[in-house]
């Protein structure tokens, strides 16, 4: 073996050599079974099925309620003590939780079938077009008793509208775009569209490059702010879930809005010299690198990773590369030194819920293409960290609050689902190997003959359709990464 054969070696862990190329390979022990990853989304199932979650008319879903499931009903729960100012917001429902629970149904039915999670999602939508969306453009952010809110009762402005920040009309379409994929529904579609419009029509600042944060200061935001999730979130919410779902005469011109955005955010936010984003750039404290606004592993390796997906989609390999070396950096310095947890930090202070999430799902995109070796964090998360009691993710406090729900735990229940199949799949060495690890979506096309469905953002061969009513379960082989949208 030559000298740069063996200082590669070195460099990777658990690789095989190819041309001189250090190829990650990950070991299988780390990936859960489908049977465990079916067993782990029951158990989330089991707190979003609960009958306090459903909401008054159902698709009103509270957003404050215990771990144990039951409505909080603007009160501590039996086992807290505090709660600090949280307890004052009880009584008010944030719709981005609203959506991000309606998310959460249909990427449970997207995994198990469960029929009662579509119905719950489809209710979810239904309430977001009736009640959520705004007759005089946009959407409302805040409920009270299902109905929308202006605010609490001082704030300084009196136009509502100029309170939302363009994170939370984002995350409005969270819910559209999931419905989007497992029903193809062009009415849907087109509502995707005009709310894409209406955010970038009313925030994008064309000359700055950036997208405003809001136009009048709140108890929670100010007008000055400029903040990379305003940009970031419109890629993770909507934008690339629904790109390859665009009529074929908008498709372009949805390409030319997801590039667009990336090339402001890297102009504004990238720095090379950290080979990271910083959170914010509106004062000083943005860019402090320990502490600085969304400065966390999260953030970064949720920037790239969005960035990667949407290279391949655009077929851009300078971008692709790019992404790929700040996702592998962000994983190597979050990983600990036991390999099975991640550091939320680069104070190696411990990973929220969602930086968690972020991560596995970031790992598991580049472990399917062998740039990386999937470390033992999956085991961790659906063994020990899962509720079997009450359901969702316990380690990490209160399972909701305004800005928790089900998105991130669902969201990465699908992706560890499908790729930990695909990743096993590619390690086969026969075709029995292979068909025990194809990987069976379910969808509820609005036209019965349509089986022109992905694995979410991923890649894959059809290669069974069942039909059951209104629903349809699609098993894909070959499982890969995005391909370009033509």
């Amino acid at each position: 073996m030559t000298i740069k054969n063996i200082f590669m070696s070195a460099m990777c862990s658990a690789c095989i050599m190819i041309s001189n190329q250090c190829i990650a390979k990950t070991d299988l022990e780390n990936l859960p079974s489908y049977e465990t990853w079916l067993e782990h989304a029951s158990y989330l199932e089991k707190f979003w099925l609960h009958k306090d979650a459903r909401g008054v008319p159902e698709g009103n879903f509270p957003t404050w309620r215990c771990n144990d499931g039951t409505l909080r009903n603007q009160s501590l729960c039996p086992y807290e003590r505090d709660i600090g100012q949280m307890q004052h917001l009880t009584g008010i429902d944030f719709v981005r939780m609203n959506t991000r629970q309606t998310f959460a149904y249909g990427a449970l039915f997207n995994i198990t079938g469960n029929k009662e999670a579509l119905r719950l999602h489809m209710a979810g939508v239904k309430f977001l077009l009736e009640k959520i969306k705004d007759k005089e453009g946009g959407y409302h952010v805040l409920l009270e008793k299902g109905e929308p809110l202006g605010w609490p009762k001082g704030a300084p402005f009196t136009d509502y509208r100029l309170a939302r920040t363009s994170q939370d009309l984002s995350y409005v379409l969270m819910a559209l775009s999931m419905n989007a994929y497992l029903t193809h529904d062009k009415k849907i579609i087109d509502e995707l569209r005009e709310a894409q419009k209406y955010i970038y029509d009313t925030y994008y600042d064309k000359e700055k490059g950036i997208i405003r944060w809001c136009f009048s200061d709140t108890y929670f935001d100010k007008k000055e702010q400029v903040e990379l999730v305003a940009m970031l979130d419109q890629l993770n919410a909507y934008l690339l879930l629904s790109y390859r779902l665009m009529p074929d005469t908008y498709k372009a011109e949805w390409g030319k809005i997801i590039r667009q955005t990336i090339k402001d955010m890297n102009k504004n936010f990238y720095t090379k010299k950290l080979n990271r984003f910083y959170g914010c750039t509106h004062d000083k404290s943005c860019f402090d690198t320990e502490n600085g606004r969304h400065m966390d592993n999260g953030h970064r390796v949720k920037t790239f990773w969005m960035e990667y997906l949407a290279a391949l989609a655009l077929n851009d390999n300078n971008l692709a590369n790019f992404a790929k070396k700040g996702m592998i950096q962000t994983l190597n310095g979050a990983l600990t030194k036991n390999k099975n947890d991640w550091y939320g930090d680069d104070l190696q202070r411990g990973a929220d819920w969602w930086v968690y999430a972020e991560l596995d799902q970031s790992a598991l995109t580049l472990a399917l293409s062998n740039d990386y070796d999937m470390p033992d964090t999956l085991n961790q998360w659906v063994h020990d960290f899962t509720d079997k009691e009450y359901g969702e993710i316990k380690n990490f406090g209160l399972k909701t609050w305004f800005w928790r729900n089900g998105f991130h735990s669902t969201e990465h229940a699908l992706i560890g689902t499908i790729l930990s199949n695909a990743i096993r799949a590619k390690q086969c060495t026969d075709d029995k190997c292979r068909n025990n690890n194809t990987t069976t979506l379910h969808f509820a096309p609005v036209d019965s003959n349509d089986t022109n469905f992905t694995p979410y953002y991923y890649s894959g061969d059809i290669t069974d359709v069942k039909r059951d009513g209104q629903t349809v379960s699609i098993t894909f082989t070959n499982v890969d990464l995005p391909k370009a949208v033509k």
